[in-house]
């Protein structure tokens, strides 16, 4: 279709690809005088489908066959990227998607088929949960309350299971992680927790347990694992909140190497200030993540988890001073460690000029403009990502937090049916 946007009463065409999600919400930039517009497409009553447009209307000049160049063109979807450019009749988000899937995969068309089954399919689950976010806040929360009988009751509706009748630590631990299990499936890669809920145990039973209980003492007591649980436990609904922009970025999944113009590529549903945040709140929860991971590093080699490798500089006496050190130096400390941390994946510059508000949006270019060295009186350099590489590497540092929170879960149950029935019986 043709819209004209209200603002400047320019017209521009529009391609719309349907996504399967009931109700699709598609913003874009007017590339004459760059106000947002707002179409949305509401699948709920098909075959048929109703349109409603917000700051845009449908154009009293609507083409009669194929686009002919007049206007600008804009291709939408909410499930891929998309660009802004030239009209090609045929070439549907869709069919670029299969295009890009093949040539990554060296012109393997099967592969890419399979590929974009899988995409659809994780999306179609999805489908079916993001109505269910306000439900999974309410089950979150009263994981923390103190009626757990009440949990297990709705955390069974959540899952569609019968209710778990016990109210043991252990038990409520497994209702809770179960619950993330289903409704974080689609965002994130389930072979890496796996590894990590099978593997860090093993690593635990070869640690000195002397050793161990006396890091499980202090991280317990200190009311440190206890509270970054509970932050961890605060990220995940908001994950919600950035469904739609969401979707792009998981296709790229499957494009090993993603070339800066796929990237670049435009996302059909923006809003990069309400999301910002998510992405510091995850990075500074990360950071205290690797404390965790550096206290069972330390067992692991020294046995003992304030005992650090000797660098340029010194040696950390202890765990707790680790704790005081930031994001970007803590890496440092972990010599031949046990997980594989993908510091590659995280954007510290990004995450500091964001704490610091020095960042700028053009809704327009969709462009991320960040100044880690901003602040200072004299101009400083900037540096610029796309919204969709943004939204990347919010799903990375999503993914990291979901994994090392395997590291809590892992640690609590160490706790509960190990350390705990071994006092027990210590003082039987």
């Amino acid at each position: 279709m043709t819209i004209s946007c209200t603002t400047c009463e320019q017209d521009t065409d529009c391609r719309i690809g349907y996504s399967n999600r009931l109700i699709q919400p598609i913003q874009f930039a007017c590339p004459h005088c760059h106000s947002v517009v707002e179409i949305t497409l509401d699948t709920s009553e098909a075959p048929r489908s109703n349109f409603t447009f917000k700051a845009c209307e449908q154009s009293k000049k609507q083409p009669a066959g194929p686009f002919d160049g007049t206007n600008p063109f804009v291709d939408l979807h909410l499930d891929y990227p998309v660009k802004f450019g030239a009209y090609t009749p045929g070439m549907t988000p869709w069919f670029a998607s299969i295009n890009q899937l093949e040539e990554s995969n060296g012109g393997d068309r099967e592969k890419a088929m399979q590929q974009s089954m899988f995409h659809s399919s994780r999306l179609d689950i999805l489908n079916q949960l993001y109505p269910k976010a306000d439900e999974l806040k309410r089950v979150i929360n009263l994981y923390h309350g103190k009626n757990k009988q009440l949990f297990q009751k709705r955390a069974a509706e959540f899952l569609g299971e019968e209710q778990e009748q016990s109210l043991l630590q252990q038990d409520l631990n497994a209702t809770l992680y179960r619950v993330i299990a289903k409704a974080f499936f689609p965002f994130v890669v389930h072979e890496h927790g796996r590894e990590i809920s099978e593997e860090l145990p093993k690593l635990l039973y070869g640690i000195d347990q002397g050793q161990l209980g006396l890091f499980i003492t202090e991280l317990f007591t200190t009311g440190f694992l206890t509270d970054l649980q509970r932050d961890c436990l605060r990220i995940y609904p908001r994950i919600f909140d950035a469904e739609i922009p969401f979707r792009p970025a998981l296709f790229l999944d499957f494009i090993e190497q993603q070339e800066p113009e796929l990237v670049a590529g435009r996302v059909s549903f923006q809003d990069f200030f309400g999301l910002k945040d998510i992405y510091k709140d995850i990075l500074e929860i990360i950071a205290r993540q690797i404390v965790l991971v550096a206290g069972i590093n330390n067992l692991w080699h020294r046995g003992d988890f304030n005992s650090f490798k000797v660098i340029s500089g010194g040696a950390l006496s202890s765990l707790q001073k680790l704790s005081e050190k930031t994001l970007s130096d803590k890496f440092k400390y972990l010599d031949d460690c046990w997980y594989n941390l993908s510091i590659s994946d995280l954007n510290l510059s990004l995450r500091n000029a964001i704490a610091h508000n020095n960042i700028d949006y053009n809704s327009g270019t969709q462009a991320v403009t960040y100044y880690p060295e901003g602040g200072r009186l004299n101009a400083a350099d900037g540096k610029s990502v796309s919204f969709l590489a943004f939204m990347r590497s919010l799903l990375l540092a999503f993914r990291e937090m979901h994994n090392l929170h395997h590291v809590i879960k892992s640690l609590y149950y160490y706790k509960i049916l190990i350390y705990d029935r071994h006092a027990q019986q210590s003082d039987a």
